[in-house]
């Protein structure tokens, strides 16, 4: 065994820090590494404990800040502790106190967030592919692939040209694969089209496949950037006029609710977009699923 080390101010094994960083995608280790940090400076040396722990998400949740981003904090704090091989301070005052803010705040964060359908995608990118620019040709292909795929913006932002095969987008590595088995993803004929064509008109032929653009419309050799992805495609929507609140999410969110519409199962939507639990394909669905639910089925007799 090599000396001692440290991982978030405990003392392991270097080999033992090792397996600790490789548990989980580098994203969410970034996004702990971030939620202990800010608890730490808001402790000021204090020990955390349960009572701590409740208080301080009920300043988060005062602060404005969503469910969702509240409760990393809580996974933060037992992925260090479970790491560490120490008791977590995670008990009744912080999971009482979680509940409340999940039910106070559900209007906040994922609830916010509007999906974009298949026609509104079509929509979208067929209006940016006639501005015949090479930027419009690579925002197009950015959002078809994410919407086929039901990618997050890491994922897309990892795609490099050799991660096509035939009709599917092989990902590396995912929040929900941090084995790093990879996935393969269906992906249409229109969207392998569209891609090829911003690859011949770029020279894109390896590397990142969504890179960025200097002045002059210079492609760079550089990865798009997540904020960049984020901030494309909430541009290229409200550019044909659609109304919403969009993020990164929302070509997930949009593509689970046209499976849906389609009749698409929990389970057929959960293995599309790689959901560990189907409650969240089921949470961005609910309205799609009450109409063709058993009322809608056996009293009105609408189809599936």
């Amino acid at each position: 065994m090599e000396g001692i080390t440290r991982v978030e101010g405990l003392p392991v094994s270097a080999e033992t820090a090792g397996l600790i960083k490789a548990s989980a995608s580098k994203n969410t280790l970034r996004a702990y590494r971030t939620s202990i940090k800010q608890i730490e400076t808001w402790l000021n040396e204090r020990t955390l404990t349960d009572a701590l722990l409740a208080e301080y998400l009920t300043e988060l949740h005062y602060a404005g800040k969503s469910p969702a981003t509240i409760a990393q904090v809580v996974a933060a704090v037992s992925w260090r502790a479970k790491n560490a091989g120490v008791p977590t301070v995670v008990a009744e005052l912080t999971t009482t106190t979680m509940a409340g803010i999940r039910r106070e705040g559900k209007g906040r964060g994922r609830g916010q967030v509007d999906g974009l359908a298949w026609e509104v995608v079509d929509l979208i990118c067929h209006k940016i592919e006639a501005d015949g620019t090479l930027a419009g040709l690579r925002d197009a292909s950015l959002i078809r692939v994410m919407s086929d795929c039901l990618l997050r913006v890491s994922e897309a932002v990892a795609v490099n040209c050799n991660d096509f095969r035939n009709n599917t987008l092989l990902i590396r590595e995912s929040k929900t694969d941090q084995t790093g088995k990879g996935e393969s993803l269906y992906i249409g004929d229109a969207t392998l089209d569209l891609v090829r064509r911003y690859q011949e008109r770029g020279r894109i032929d390896e590397g990142a496949l969504f890179r960025r653009f200097y002045k002059g419309g210079r492609v760079g050799a550089g990865r798009l950037s997540m904020v960049s992805a984020r901030q494309i495609i909430q541009k290229r929507a409200e550019a044909v006029g659609v109304k919403g609140f969009y993020s990164g999410h929302s070509l997930r969110i949009g593509s689970a609710e046209s499976l849906a519409q389609r009749g698409a199962t929990l389970i057929e939507m959960q293995n599309a977009g790689r959901w560990k639990d189907p409650k969240m394909p089921a949470h961005y669905t609910q309205s799609e699923m009450a109409e063709r639910g058993a009322v809608a089925r056996l009293r009105y007799g609408k189809d599936k």
